[in-house]
């Protein structure tokens, strides 16, 4: 008995040491926060409701209706996301510029030219950045990237539009 209390013993300290006091902790970081999630732009909405996608097929509602549905399920941010680390590719639209010509608040979109133009994307489709490093305007607008970071939803609204998620980024690259 001892000697497996003594093997248990070696085991936890040896942990301790390779992995630090992290490993033992109760309030260790779950694993949705550490795992990096590749993100889709299509997961940041929830799904259209199979009853809506018959009825629109089968004539029961109008093209305006569905429409409205749209833009209503446009507005609705998927809470399983928040506290996510995702890695999201994308566009970047500055909203600040610097002395320097970087920007620290940003607008991540799914496409080259959104938010540019009106109308902007549904809220569920941009993600409102907060990059306190800054990166060079010159570098955003038409370079795709690839933005790292936990993910919360988060309402912020603008001028420009209405967004339902953010991130403070852990990296932002260029897409490769």
């Amino acid at each position: 008995m001892k000697t497996g209390r003594l093997h248990y013993l070696v085991a936890v300290l040896s942990a301790f040491l390779v992995f630090g006091q992290s490993a033992l902790a109760k309030d260790a970081p779950a694993e949705k926060e550490t795992e990096v999630t590749e993100l889709s732009w299509d997961k940041l909405a929830p799904p259209v409701e199979e009853d809506m996608i018959k009825k629109y097929e089968a004539g029961e509602i109008t093209p305006a209706e569905a429409i409205a549905y749209v833009t209503e399920l446009g507005k609705v941010p998927v809470q399983s996301l928040n506290e996510t680390r995702v890695r999201v590719p994308g566009y970047l639209v500055p909203l600040n510029i610097r002395k320097d010509q970087t920007a620290t608040e940003l607008l991540l979109v799914p496409t080259l030219g959104a938010c540019i133009h009106v109308p902007p994307p549904p809220p569920n489709q941009t993600i409102f950045i907060r990059y306190p490093e800054g990166i060079k305007v010159t570098e955003a607008g038409y370079t795709p990237y690839w933005v790292e970071g936990v993910i919360k939803v988060e309402r912020n609204e603008s001028e420009y539009t209405e967004v339902l998620y953010a991130i403070t980024p852990d990296s932002i690259i260029e897409y490769e």
